[in-house]
């Protein structure tokens, strides 16, 4: 599988109007501005000094051995995605854009949640970049004099950018291109602290501004938890000398030739597929037709979707999940690190088939399960 998740060591929410607080084992992350409560229905805050406004900020980091092992499996140039999924949303504007910045200080995560009574402050806050009054401030020093915010939330590399645009009818999971900040961390060009995830400037500093994104955090009890995605293309066709030939048509058989049902959690295996025609051309022979089995054809994908949810865990991707021939046949690797154990898992087939250049998506219900 090219394919392959890194899930996170720390994450943590970074509170403005909060300032001291540690929410390190919230199960939600937030990334907000909600610096005008009367857009919303809310009583209009009448404070005007400094940190009256709410800005809601993400601060992620990922195990630097965790990434190196990643490294030690891929083939050529790879790309990273940063994977956060939604759980709620409220009075988003129309358009908005959220930045991502390479953080330029070490945290911790701490113990807290944002609705602790007494607060919780043993861990990374909006001012704190660990225990409250022990520790490192954030060492911020733009837009500091804002009334909107106390100085803090996060310091960050500014060549190490990304940004994600969303719209009316964008899907408001995070799934955003961050190469250039891992590339960083790993030439050791920066240090890898984590990824700050915030609104934009002109959003977060607008006096005019409320809206909120939540996202599942790695304390979540479910299968969203965030993620780095690994991408690289190690397919290979190497058929050898055999003459069995390509399915030609959209009529046919995919059926696994070594799916094992249970994997180990942090294993590597081939996964194996036989294919044939589904109505196979009459032959005079003293073997079955139905055992002449073919290649798929070489535009062909793989997908893993999680089996009772059916939400699609690794969807298809024509660059980095090709599906590889040899002269067995066609296989492709699984990484089982990279998806959550106790869980069932479905796999998906897609072909483009060449005298049509119809695609086929097959589902046969082959169905794995990763264990502890």
């Amino acid at each position: 599988m090219a394919v392959y998740k890194v899930f996170p060591l720390q994450d943590s929410t970074l509170y403005s109007k909060y300032s001291l607080t540690n929410a390190g084992r919230d199960e939600i992350l937030e990334v907000g501005s909600r610096n005008n409560p009367s857009l919303a229905g809310l009583p209009v805050i009448t404070t005007t000094g400094l940190g009256s406004g709410d800005i809601r900020r993400t601060v992620i980091s990922f195990d630097a051995s965790d990434i190196s092992t990643v490294l030690a499996l891929t083939t050529g140039s790879f790309k990273t995605n940063l994977r956060l999924f939604l759980a709620d949303a409220n009075d988003l504007s129309t358009d908005y854009t959220l930045e991502f910045y390479a953080l330029a200080q070490n945290w911790q995560v701490g113990t807290g949640k944002l609705g602790n009574v007494p607060t919780t402050s043993d861990g990374v806050s909006w001012v704190y970049t660990g225990q409250s009054g022990s520790s490192a401030i954030w060492n911020t020093t733009a837009l500091s004099s804002s009334y909107l915010f106390t100085t803090g939330g996060g310091t960050w590399n500014a060549a190490y950018r990304a940004t994600q645009s969303f719209n009316y009818i964008s899907d408001k999971d995070i799934n955003v291109d961050i190469t250039n900040i891992t590339a960083g961390w790993i030439s050791s060009s920066i240090a890898n602290y984590g990824v700050v995830v915030k609104l934009t400037g002109s959003i977060e500093l607008n006096t005019q501004t409320y809206m909120n994104l939540k996202f599942y955090s790695m304390d979540t009890h479910t299968i969203y938890p965030p993620c780095l995605e690994f991408k690289w293309d190690d397919s290979i066709l190497s058929t050898g000398s055999t003459t069995v030939g390509t399915v030609t048509s959209d009529n046919f058989i995919l059926l696994p030739n070594n799916n094992l049902d249970k994997y180990k959690e942090g294993e590597v295996y081939n996964f194996k597929f036989k294919t044939r025609e589904q109505y196979p051309t009459r032959q005079f022979t003293t073997s079955s037709v139905y055992l002449n089995w073919k290649y798929l054809p070489s535009q062909s994908y793989w997908a893993i979707q999680d089996y009772k949810t059916n939400e699609m865990v690794i969807d298809f991707d024509n660059s980095y999940t090709k599906i590889s021939a040899n002269s067995e046949g066609n296989y492709f690797k699984l990484y089982t690190a990279g998806l959550e154990p106790e869980r069932s898992y479905k796999i998906l087939v897609k072909s483009v088939i060449p005298s049509s250049s119809e695609t086929v998506i097959v589902d046969n219900d082959i169905i794995f399960k990763v264990t502890r």
